[in-house]
């Protein structure tokens, strides 16, 4: 069994390690809001003050945080995770940041002689409860082979997809997916409500059919009980649609569907819906089409 530095215990964050300790192993956690610790501390986890004393107490150091400038700021910080390592150490990251973002990161970590990890998930929060995430991972394959057997206490799949940060890429390329089939569902949903169908048949049906996908199963709950209670916010969507959009601008592919869903989910965060879940696209779109259930 490994010992394993946990930084960051969000929505996600928190099942996943607790995995971890239910796998065996001896897990030393940190997080801004110590109080978000209490579940993982309960099953066996270890509390420590800073991700410093993480990363010193840890063969592998995971960190799994909101976006790019909280990522440095537990790195690269007096007491950040860069500031415990020792030769030898693996650093996961599981996060969604830029491709810059990481870079920065990974140079800092390999000039302390430790590897990189670039590893997102894809999956809901049910899924990281249930260890059957999706892993992205990038970065040194060697690191990748050593890291597997702790990635699956975490996920059911596992993919491996270059030398740099192409994991990076890759959960970008899902999540504008992601968000824009919320969109398409929204259209779809408040049309045919409008028409007098009821939403959950409406929401049942989308979910079974040809376009049915795992996000259509999970989402039908919600939008079919307006109860947007947030698996995923509105405002961590924006951000990955933000920079999903800068790497199209760099590599010169024009991502429309995107932006379209990005303005939509901006103006949902102006009307106060930015820590609702991203499915709320559909009751702003009831509400412009002035449909009340």
């Amino acid at each position: 069994m490994a010992k394993i530095g946990w930084i960051g215990l969000g929505n996600m964050g928190i099942p996943m390690s607790q995995n971890l300790v239910k796998a065996g192993h001896e897990v030393f956690v940190w997080n801004r809001t110590k109080s978000k610790a209490d579940g993982v501390v309960a099953v066996g986890a270890k509390w420590v003050d800073t991700p410093k004393a993480a990363a010193e107490a840890g063969d592998f150091v995971f960190t799994m945080v909101a976006d790019g400038p909280t990522l440095h700021a537990v790195s690269l910080e007096k007491d950040g995770l860069v500031a415990g390592l020792s030769s030898g150490k693996i650093i996961v990251d599981m996060s969604t940041v830029s491709v810059e973002d990481s870079a920065k990161i990974n140079k800092e970590v390999e000039a302390k002689g430790c590897k990189f990890l670039r590893a997102p998930v894809t999956g809901s929060t049910m899924m990281a409860a249930s260890a059957a995430l999706g892993i992205l991972a990038s970065g040194d394959r060697e690191a990748y082979e050593k890291a597997l057997s702790v990635f699956q206490c975490l996920g059911a799949r596992h993919f491996y997809l270059g030398g740099g940060e192409e994991a990076r890429v890759m959960k970008l390329s899902l999540n504008l997916m992601i968000a824009t089939t919320m969109q398409m569902q929204a259209e779809a949903v408040v049309m045919a409500e409008k028409a007098g169908l009821n939403v959950a048949q409406v929401c049942e049906i989308i979910a079974n059919s040809a376009v049915g996908s795992p996000l259509t199963g999970y989402k039908k709950v919600p939008i079919s009980t307006g109860d947007y209670k947030p698996a995923f916010s509105v405002k961590l969507m924006i951000k990955d649609l933000k920079l999903a959009e800068e790497v199209g601008a760099q590599y010169g592919v024009k991502l429309e569907s995107t932006s379209l869903t990005r303005n939509r989910l901006e103006l949902a965060s102006e009307k106060g819906y930015g820590e609702m879940d991203f499915s709320v696209l559909t009751k702003l779109l009831e509400e412009e089409s002035k449909y009340t259930r």
